[in-house]
């Protein structure tokens, strides 16, 4: 398949840091097999450089490209057009190139929708904690608007928490309240949570001894979705474990995004199944499940 005057289709993902991306992997695994004709490179592009890293991309044509931290908010404004939920949430993670014009989707929204449905199944939470106030959390807020009774946002200030928290009301949470993140807090909002996503980058790689809730607060039965996949098994979820929770990993959500990406770019369905295996080869991990 020829893209845009090119041999090979282009698409990049864009972040800061984003080296140890499984992206490239995982999505040149799938253009093998169905023939498509394409590379997926990662671009480390610090904040200051991302309206020119975006313009290069529009230049050449490419057929598209990802958005991950701490870009997926700041790269509204570089593009031309959004579509839903994108445009409603002001945070977008993929962009599709059609003739010249840059068109901003989110696909986390999806992915983590569908990673929460895969374990769980379709279910009303009393009250959701959600550790994160970025561009993750506000697919997260936007997914769980009619799946939650209360939601509880906790960031490091408070600020973004209670700025998302009025979003997530005019999406139509029932009752959404945003916090700076203490133990006090914590205490308090764990007791009666169902739910706890972690959509902050704490216990990502290279600093993966660290958690963004102490694990001796969680009860058993929750269920704790933790975005970061890269350790699979992160130190949240490895404590969450131990409590009794039920865990869900990021490389569910990260493929069923990247499925959802493909039916973006180029139209065809890919099994979840497909892209999360590829990752944990790409990880070392091909046995893991």
């Amino acid at each position: 398949m020829e893209g845009h005057g090119h041999s090979l289709d282009e698409l990049y993902l864009l972040g800061f840091p984003v080296k140890h991306s499984v992206g490239p992997a995982m999505y040149e695994a799938v253009f093998k097999r169905l023939g498509i004709e394409a590379v997926y490179r990662v671009l480390e592009v610090p904040p200051e450089a991302l309206g020119g890293a975006v313009e290069v991309l529009r230049r050449r044509r490419c057929r598209g490209f990802n958005v991950t931290i701490p870009h997926k908010t700041r790269v509204v404004e570089h593009l031309d057009l959004l579509e839903p939920p994108a445009s409603t949430i002001g945070a977008v993670n993929t962009v599709v190139i059609e003739d010249g014009r840059l068109v901003g989707y989110n696909t986390d929204v999806h992915g983590f929708r569908e990673a929460l449905l895969r374990f769980t199944g379709p279910r009303r939470w009393g009250r959701a904690v959600l550790v994160g106030a970025g561009g993750a959390a506000r697919a997260a807020a936007y997914a769980l608007r009619d799946m939650v009774e209360e939601l509880v946002i906790v960031s490091r200030t408070g600020r973004t928490a209670e700025a998302l928290a009025r979003d997530a009301e005019a999406w139509g949470v029932p009752h959404a309240t945003g916090h700076a993140a203490s133990p006090r807090i914590y205490r308090r909002v764990l007791r009666e949570a169902s739910l706890v996503v972690n959509a902050s980058p704490v216990g990502m790689e290279p600093r993966s001894d660290e958690t963004p809730i102490p694990a001796e607060l969680l009860q058993p039965g929750t269920v704790v979705f933790d975005m970061v996949y890269r350790p699979l098994k992160t130190r949240l979820l490895r404590g969450a474990e131990k409590a009794g929770c039920t865990v869900i990993d990021g490389l569910w959500m990260l493929a069923s995004q990247a499925a959802e990406n493909m039916r973006l770019w180029y139209g065809v369905h890919v099994g979840v199944g497909e892209f999360r295996k590829a990752a944990l080869e790409a990880m070392g991990m091909g046995n893991h499940e």
